[in-house]
Formats: C-alpha cells, sequence, structure tokens
C-alpha cells in the first residue's frame, strides 16, 4: 500500500503507515515474553519493556497497547492479576492506553511465549525516526553497557554458579542490571534533542547479536558505512566478570537495554547530557561514512554475528557445563 511508509526490514525495529491528515501511525508486535523464575513483577515489566523499547526508537512514546494472553494452564489468577497490573503502571508511566485484546488459557502453551502485543503511537508528520535513517557524517552514540541483557539473565538463572565464581557483591551488582532492561528511557530522552532537523536521525536497540551487530544492522539498513572504535563501548565491571565466566566477548552478547543514537555532529554533547541528566551513560563511538561503504572497527571490516554468544552460554550453564 502507498501508505506504508517503512514496512518489515531488517535491523528496523518499527513500521510507519501515513495518515490522512499527513501524521504518521507507528507500530511494533513481539511475543509477551514471560518468564516465572524472574518473580511475576519483574517478568511482566520486563515484558513491557521489550515491545516499548521498540516503539521508542521512533524517538515516540508509546500510546495504545493491545495484548493477546495465551497462558498456560496451570497459572493462577493472581498471577494474572499481578502482570496485569505491573504492564497498566508502565503504560499510565509513559500515557499509554490498553485499548483491546484478549485473555485465556489454553492447552500446549507455555513459559515464556504466552501471547504477542502491539504497540502503537500517533506521530507528527516528520516527528519521528527509524533506524534506517543515518546519515553520512552522523556520529554514533552507544548507552549504558554491551552485554547488558545476557548478563542480567545469566546471573539471575544461574545464581549459586555467579556467586561461587564471583563472589555475591559481584553477583548482586550482575542481577541488579535488569532493571536497565529497557531503552525507553535512553531513546525519549535523546528525542528531547529534536528529531531529523534537530540533530537525531536514527535510534536502534541492541539486542540479538550485541552491539556489534547492532552497528551492523544500523548501517547496513541505512545504506552507509560506518567506522567505529567498539573499544570504546562502555563495559560494566560486572558485566566482564560474568562475559569471561560464560565465556562470552561482550560486544556480540545480547544486550536489551542498549541503545544505539545516530546523531548530527554538533548534537552529539547535547544528547549525551540529555543521557546524563537521566542518569544514562552515553559514549560517542564513532561515525557514519559513505554510501554503501564498510563497517569498520579501528580499520578493520567486520559483519553480522553468525551466532549470539548468549545461547551458547545459557545451553552450556543449564546442561551443567560450567562448573
Amino acid at each position: 500500500r502507498k501508505d506504508v511508509l517503512v514496512g518489515p526490514a531488517n535491523g528496523v525495529d518499527v513500521g510507519v503507515v501515513r495518515l490522512a491528515d499527513g501524521r504518521a501511525m507507528i507500530s511494533t508486535t513481539d511475543p509477551i515474553y514471560i518468564v516465572p523464575p524472574y518473580g511475576w513483577e519483574r517478568a511482566a515489566w520486563f515484558a513491557f519493556h521489550i515491545l516499548a523499547s521498540d516503539l521508542t526508537t521512533s524517538g515516540v512514546a508509546p500510546q495504545y497497547v493491545t495484548l493477546d494472553w495465551n497462558l498456560p494452564m496451570d497459572i493462577e489468577d493472581d498471577q494474572i492479576e499481578t502482570m496485569l497490573r505491573v504492564i497498566d503502571r508502565e503504560c499510565k508511566r509513559y500515557g499509554a492506553a490498553i485499548i483491546t485484546g484478549h485473555t485465556g488459557r489454553y492447552e500446549g502453551c507455555a513459559y515464556p511465549m504466552v501471547g504477542g502485543a502491539t504497540f502503537l503511537a500517533i506521530a507528527p508528520r516528520d516527528g519521528w525516526v527509524t533506524a534506517d535513517m543515518a546519515r553520512l557524517g552522523n556520529r554514533l552514540i552507544v548507552t549504558k553497557t554491551a552485554a547488558l541483557e545476557a548478563t542480567a539473565i545469566l546471573s539471575n538463572t544461574f545464581v549459586e554458579l555467579v556467586e561461587r565464581k564471583l563472589g555475591v557483591d559481584t553477583t548482586n551488582r550482575a542481577r541488579a542490571l535488569f532493571e536497565s532492561m529497557s531503552t525507553v528511557d535512553d531513546a525519549l530522552a535523546a528525542a528531547g534533542a529534536g528529531l531529523r532537523d534537530g540533530g537525531v536521525w536514527a535510534m536502534h536497540d541492541a539486542t540479538e547479536g550485541g552491539v556489534r551487530n547492532a552497528v551492523w544492522e544500523m548501517a547496513q539498513a541505512s545504506g552507509v558505512g560506518v567506522d567505529v572504535d567498539l573499544s570504546k563501548v562502555p563495559v560494566d565491571p560486572a558485566v566482564a566478570d560474568v562475559s569471561q565466566v560464560f565465556g562470552m566477548d561482550p560486544l556480540d552478547a545480547i544486550s536489551e537495554g542498549t541503545l544505539l543514537i545516530a546523531v548530527d555532529p554538533d548534537t552529539s554533547e547535547d544528547v549525551i547530557a540529555r543521557l546524563k541528566r537521566k542518569r544514562i551513560l552515553g559514549v560517542d563511538i564513532g561515525v557514519f561514512t559513505r554510501k554503501r561503504g564498510p563497517c569498520r572497527d579501528r580499520g578493520r571490516a567486520f559483519g553480522p554475528a553468525d551466532r549470539d554468544p548468549f545461547r551458547v552460554a545459557f545451553s552450556r550453564a543449564l546442561a551443567g557445563e560450567i562448573t
């Protein structure tokens, strides 16, 4: 359809439809991802922010939410109520409303994928961006730390293993990263500098394949090369320690909560300052280069990740191969 401005594409987090009055409807859909061992409140918080993080890479906060819960037969009513209460709380925090959906228990349904959700927002004509809009000369900012999600999930799932290897203090620091697994506040803080002519041109969250893969995806989707220094990507000390235990390169491990932001050079310091005011670390790691150019890290070409090391680490730990 001609009114589809942005359709499905690798590395692009949202779809965009042009409305009759020139405004844009932004949409993203993902599974509802619930992991009961995290605790019902934490699990519901994470489920909300996985979806909201994709939506807010547009620079726009979520406004409308639809939820389809396909739940296991053994879930209790109070557990359902807890999840709905937390998601309702997070919706209100960002000005969103749940507008429709479905809830039911079904044979054959199991955690962690217990349904699906769509997040929507209406934006002004040019008041949104997508991950494929990085421009030549844009600086690239990375927030928080590499391997954020991988570290948080591994340390919360295999607590005894991590404590035995790293001690209680480091384990607690690693586990506390769970509450950082969202790019919603990162993206909205950056968008405050102004989208497009304001200097912020593209955003992308670093999920599967980690920061390195996200940089490559953003460059490929935008049709430009990138010259970065990945040694500048922040790596929290707890992340470095946990990554060593599980044999992961932090740059390649899944990192929900880490945001990439493409900005005009004269906007880079403003965006980093806005992030800092929200107590979010932001670091400028490089620049987008010529059209269809290569992706280079300190002069060396790099491509997409073959496999996220988090998946391997999780499977090995589950099988008792890491002791």
